[in-house]
């Protein structure tokens, strides 16, 4: 029905049509009712469903239904029957065919929403033909361009284009562009195109620099206020990276009688970001920092980040407090918050601070004497932190302790190497005190009632807990019943079974791979990857929304403030920030890639040992041991047999020969291309570490990959040649 109708038949004055047509809306963004086309109808009425479309490169899409539909299954939409939908669209579906195995299939009915104001690609030029070619693959759709929509852009750029007019099946998108980044290839061109691939800004508006320009740290002599302490004769200390961009917590530790008092220190970023202001309104929309190879794209404006609230070597410092008891033994016994000042005694790096408790070479000169000087502090802390985490251990804290790649940059800012990330004994002492800080203050706002934010990582579903069980039957193991899986200390049992052995990566990586994803959200839960009941972001207000939520609540408490906030916009804060959190990942992961495929440009032809890092039907990814870059060996490079994929082994099994690769097995590869506008590496995969290759590996199928051709002299096809399509074969001719 279309609301007229609905108006007529249930007799709606006019007064209250408007309260009508709202309320509409939102059963429908619940899914209560279905949209299609202006006109409304209940979900199972026709088979229809509401959801996010998520499209294919090749032009098909699957749509998975709103939880109110009632149904998990995916319904697949095959390319003629997508309706100019794009990835990331809210659209309606009909169910059209189920097949015998649960399958569905259906066609789009009507694009609610769209994702999509604008889109970043490359710009194109043939004759007097242009348009854009989307960047992101699962967006097959060009956007074709006026003569005079193209500006100052060039060919072969990187450029954002508005679209003004949406694809459908007869028509192509149209758009305009609104600004260009630069040529493929170059690191800060990719850069800014990353950012502006996923909605990420770099500036921040004037109203809010004008708001933090009458922001200032306190001085020495400024009068403490009431419920403030002064802590500046603490021995307080930062340990951060050595290009440690903000420093928002300390630390400190004090000897008691019974054991030992750790003191973790927060920039109090709450004081200076007001709720509701024009800082705090953009910091909720950016929900966090962005951390990308060659720069950062803090949270919030630059000179709040890195003066007035950075607990920099020697100044005085506003911070929320945290003081931890703990016995002998690392239990804890109590725990104090309170505002306070601090004076920073100095700003160690992770380096200089293993140097010391490690024994070693402190690199950086200018912190020897301040090194030197908190060694006692250091060694205290470190025990404190050994018990803390033989106590996680003890309580079920998964270790999975697997490398993370670092770029290493030259002036220049392209790649000169790829690292495996430094993990010290100082790294795992600070980790150790946040993770107890961050405890400590969900259990604290637990206790007290109302909706928070808090870090919620939900147990592993059971069908992925019935393939690890198959998993370690395969391999002969023990396999635990579902019930212990389900809690944190039955799959570190699983890891201490196989640690030290062979198949020990592969259990591993089977066992991540079935993981959910940590979220946010308003009520405590548990978070299984550390075991721990309670668990909240406390300590990194400055690049975290959600920690900064925490200090205002925690606030309200503090000041006895007992009114419990509501937990329905808490929420959808929640689902607001977690979603950020994820595009922030996504577009560190990306930049990243390229810097791998860039680094990886001029190795063409170079053989490397690496392990199976996964498994899919058309390949195997392949991990590079030295440098920490992963590449895929497609099916169709490994001639030498018919390789069939078994998902629930996580491995491929030749037919003839029985040769198996599966998760976390040793191979050795040599790398046949390198394509750096889909940030892939092209892996053919050696026998035996020699210099056989596994199947006939053509000189013709290096010559094809895309990587050895730059992709601007790539031949691309105008959306015009596309339409028209092949010509149809003469009457009489032989097919």
């Amino acid at each position: 029905m279309a609301v007229r109708e609905l108006v007529r038949l249930l007799e709606v004055p006019s007064a209250a049509r408007p309260a009508l047509r709202k309320r509409l809306r939102a059963m429908a963004e619940a899914g209560a009712l279905v949209r299609v086309r202006g006109r409304y109808s209940t979900p199972g009425s026709l088979s229809i469903h509401q959801g996010v479309f998520r499209g294919h490169a090749q032009g098909y899409g699957f749509v998975a239904p709103n939880q109110a539909d009632g149904k998990a299954t995916d319904i697949m939409i095959k390319k003629t029957r997508t309706r100019g939908a794009m990835d990331g669209d809210t659209v309606s579906t009909r169910v059209e065919k189920v097949h015998p195995d649960g399958r569905r299939e259906g066609s789009v009915l009507d694009v609610i929403e769209r994702a999509h104001e604008t889109l970043v690609g490359r710009l194109c030029v043939e004759g007097r033909s242009a348009w854009v070619e989307p960047q992101e693959e699962r967006i097959p759709h060009l956007v074709v361009l006026d003569a005079k929509e193209r500006r100052e852009a060039r060919r072969g750029e990187w450029v954002e284009v508005e679209i003004t007019r949406y694809p459908t099946q007869k028509e192509p998108a149209k758009g305009c562009i609104l600004r260009s980044f630069g040529y493929p290839e170059d690191p800060a061109a990719e850069s800014r195109m990353v950012l502006a691939k996923h909605g990420i800004r770099e500036e921040f508006p004037q109203k809010v620099l004008k708001e933090e320009k009458r922001l200032s740290p306190p001085r020495e002599d400024t009068p403490f206020p009431e419920g403030v302490e002064d802590l500046r004769d603490l021995c307080a200390f930062t340990v951060d990276p050595f290009d440690a961009r903000d420093r928002d917590d300390a630390v400190s530790i004090e000897k008691l009688r019974s054991g030992c008092r750790l003191g973790v220190h927060i920039a109090d970023v709450g004081h200076y970001v007001k709720e509701g202001g024009a800082i705090d309104k953009e910091a909720r929309d950016r929900g966090t920092s962005v951390y990308l190879p060659d720069r950062a794209v803090p949270m919030l404006p630059p000179r709040l980040t890195g003066e007035v609230c950075s607990l920099r070597e020697g100044a005085v410092r506003r911070v929320l407090s945290v003081f931890i008891d703990f016995d002998r033994y690392g239990n804890r016994t109590a725990m104090r918050l309170t505002f306070a000042r601090i004076r920073s005694r100095a700003s160690l790096t992770y380096r200089g601070a293993a140097a010391i408790l490690e024994g070693g070479e402190i690199p950086q000169k200018e912190e020897v004497e301040s090194a030197r000087a908190l060694e006692a502090p250091l060694r205290e802390l470190a025990a404190l932190a050994d018990k803390l985490h033989a106590e996680r251990m003890r309580r079920g804290s998964l270790d999975f302790d697997l490398p993370e790649a670092q770029v290493l940059l030259d002036a220049e800012g392209m790649p000169r190497g790829i690292a495996r990330a430094p993990r010290t004994s100082a790294h795992r002492l600070i980790e150790e005190c946040m993770l107890a800080a961050n405890r400590a203050v969900a259990e604290y706002l637990a206790e007290a009632g109302g909706a928070s934010v808090f870090r919620v990582h939900e147990a592993p579903a059971e069908e992925n807990l019935e393939g690890l069980r198959a998993v370690l039957s395969r391999l002969g193991l023990k396999a635990p019943r579902i019930e212990a899986l389900k809690r944190p200390g039955g799959f570190q049992e699983v890891f201490e079974t196989v640690r030290g052995s062979d198949v020990e990566r592969y259990v591993n990586l089977a066992a991540l791979r079935g993981m959910k994803l940590a979220r946010y959200e308003a009520a405590p839960a548990l978070h299984f990857g550390l075991g721990f009941e309670r668990y909240a972001h406390f300590t990194s207000p400055i690049r975290r929304y959600a920690d900064l939520c925490v200090h205002r609540r925690l606030a309200r408490l503090m000041r006895g403030d007992g009114r419990k906030p509501q937990a329905k916009p808490l929420a959808a804060l929640c689902g607001d920030i977690s979603e950020r959190d994820r595009t922030a990942e996504a577009a560190s992961r990306e930049m990243v890639d390229f810097m791998k495929a860039l680094f990886m440009r001029d190795k063409v032809g170079g053989r490397f040992r690496g392990h199976v890092s996964g498994v899919a039907n058309f390949g195997i990814f392949v991990e590079l041991e030295d440098i920490y870059v992963e590449g895929m060996v497609p099916l169709e490079f490994m001639t030498d047999d018919y390789y069939a994929f078994i998902p629930e082994e996580h491995a491929v099994l030749g037919r003839r020969t029985g040769r198996r690769f599966r998760l976390g097995d040793p191979v050795t590869v040599r790398v046949e291309g390198v394509e750096l506008a889909s940030r892939r590496v092209t892996f053919q995969l050696m026998a035996g570490g020699t210099r056989e290759l596994v199947g006939e590996a053509a000189q013709s199928r290096r010559a094809n990959l895309t990587g050895h051709r730059p992709p601007e002299r790539k031949k691309l096809s105008s959306p015009r040649r596309r339409k028209r399509g092949k010509t149809a074969p003469r009457r009489g001719r032989r097919r």
